[in-house]
């Protein structure tokens, strides 16, 4: 029995409406990585799995891989990527936070800030926040799904996990948790998905 909720916050709750602040360049190499991150030597790589346990981890690891790809990252830059203004709900976002309700709800995102402001922003509630710069570990390990369930005093078999992520957000199963994934876009151009996936697991 589903006792509890949890989303992943971007791409699934929020997002962004537009990139055209990025070069198509530097929207490409954060769009895929991983040609970029194989090229990083060892400590490289330790900072950039830690990218999402604190904020200098997190400047250090897009800083590298930028330099990678030939490509400078200024201040405003990574100011604007985790900047709150410039994340935004998705349309069907308060509704499905709505719809879990009674069921207990929270959020367990890799992030290396305080998403909370956007909630509060947007007057979008939740029981409980599961933030990877807060729990020390991030997805998919299965101590961060772990640490989320915890959070909301319910066993992994009680928890749903939505998210977008097949690998990241995936891991849920392993964990114990049931998925439900997503496809996601920009905001302002993804469909209406989130009803449908809890609907798909009985709720609504």
């Amino acid at each position: 029995m589903i006792k509890a909720v949890l989303f992943d916050f971007a791409g699934t709750l929020f997002g962004r409406p537009t990139y055209q602040w990025l070069s198509p360049r530097h929207l490409t190499v954060l769009r895929a990585p991983a040609p970029f991150v194989a090229r990083m030597n060892a400590a490289e790589r330790a900072v950039w799995d830690a990218r999402d346990l604190t904020p200098l981890a997190n400047r250090s690891a897009h800083w590298t891989l930028f330099r990678l790809a030939g490509l400078t990252m200024t201040d405003e830059l990574f100011q604007r990527l985790h900047n709150p203004a410039f994340w935004l709900p998705y349309t069907d976002t308060a509704a499905a936070l709505n719809v879990v309700k009674p069921l207990k709800v929270g959020v367990l995102s890799n992030i290396s800030w305080d998403i909370r402001r956007v909630f509060a922003r947007e007057s979008l509630s939740v029981d409980a926040f599961a933030l990877s710069y807060e729990i020390g570990v991030s997805k998919p390990s299965a101590r961060a799904f772990d640490a989320a369930c915890v959070r909301l005093d319910v066993d992994p078999s009680e928890c749903l996990y939505v998210g977008d992520d097949p690998v990241a957000d995936g891991a849920a199963v392993a964990a114990g948790l049931r998925f439900a994934q997503i496809s996601t876009a920009p905001v302002g151009r993804r469909e209406p998905v989130l009803l449908d996936a809890l609907a798909s697991h009985g709720i609504g």
